[in-house]
């Protein structure tokens, strides 16, 4: 039962990668799907599933779409993602009988169709040449010469070039040195602008990198809805940092925000001057305005106890 809770819990990086790229490319008019249903007997494969109406990519949405995509005439692109894993014999495996699966379901002709592995971390080249891989004329983009996964194309995401459609996919990429180029790419505006919940989005995924969160552990309940609330909170912070305090405060939201961050504060350091604190402390912090909030934090170091930073509000 715990294996299985534990499993449930995992961060299904696939989603992550989704919720990053699903508004810019639904604006131009390819479907993002995840979950993707390859037969209608089998359970639904944890996978991305792009989808175009309409003959070739537009210039619109090439935009969006990494090196290797936008390559290829088919217009359904199935794409495994790898962030902790790289290239092995079980992944290929798994992926073809994805591309076969959904082929037929669908009913597609082989030129319809084109399936990707997508991988942060850069496998060993010799692993790659075992499986017949060798690079194209597009940096990070690789076919293979052997006919058995000819249908199969790998994307290195460490090794895609330094341009702006590729930068939303390289913020998964392994390599600090990359991912940080793609979030200046993203921040200097050199792609269209979005809505304020991309951004969310955007500032979520890159504080959780810039914690080092997703390289040093997996990450337990790391989810869409958790990234796209840390990423609200990073957004409004940066705004707070960047206006004049009176201006600051009209916000509600971001009165909110600053309202908690002075809750926490006093709470640190009550627990560092008098140890562990009562519920009632708790209770009365929790409900608090930021005018006591402040005062009670300006009466903590010259008070000798709980009832000395309090003792006005009795």
């Amino acid at each position: 039962m715990a294996d299985l809770l534990d499993e449930y819990r995992k961060t299904s990086w696939h989603r992550l990668l989704a919720q990053m790229v699903e508004e810019p490319l639904t604006t131009v008019n390819i479907a993002v799907q995840t979950e993707v249903d390859v037969t209608s007997a089998s359970p639904k494969a944890d996978i991305i599933l792009l989808r175009r109406e309409g003959v070739g990519w537009t210039e619109e949405q090439k935009r969006w779409l990494a090196d290797g995509m936008h390559d290829t005439t088919a217009s359904n692109l199935l794409i495994e993602f790898k962030f902790t894993e790289s290239l092995t014999n079980r992944i290929c495996r798994q992926l073809l009988v994805y591309d076969h699966l959904y082929q037929e379901k669908q009913r597609l002709q082989r030129n319809e169709l084109t399936s990707f592995l997508l991988l942060s971390k850069t496998p060993e080249t010799d692993i790659l040449q075992r499986h017949g891989f060798a690079p194209t004329d597009k940096s990070g983009v690789y076919t293979s010469r052997i006919e058995l996964f000819d249908s199969i194309r790998v994307i290195l995401l460490n090794e895609l070039s330094d341009v702006p459609h590729n930068a939303i996919w390289k913020c998964f990429a392994s390599r600090k040195q990359e991912w940080k180029k793609a979030f200046d790419r993203i921040y200097q505006r050199c792609l269209p602008t979005l809505s304020v919940a991309h951004e969310y989005i955007i500032f979520g995924i890159r504080k959780i990198r810039m914690e080092g969160t997703m390289e040093n552990m997996e990450p337990i309940g790391l989810t869409p809805e958790y990234v796209l609330d840390l990423g609200r909170r990073e957004w409004l912070a940066s705004m707070m940092r960047a206006m004049p305090r009176e201006e600051l405060l009209k916000m509600p939201e971001a009165a909110g925000i600053q309202r908690e961050g002075e809750a926490k504060l006093l709470v640190r350091q009550l627990k560092r001057r008098f140890g562990e604190l009562p519920a009632i402390v708790h209770e009365k912090i929790a409900v608090a305005n930021s005018e006591s909030l402040e005062r009670w934090g300006d009466l903590v170091l010259d008070a000798r106890s709980l009832d000395d930073v309090f003792a006005a509000d009795h």
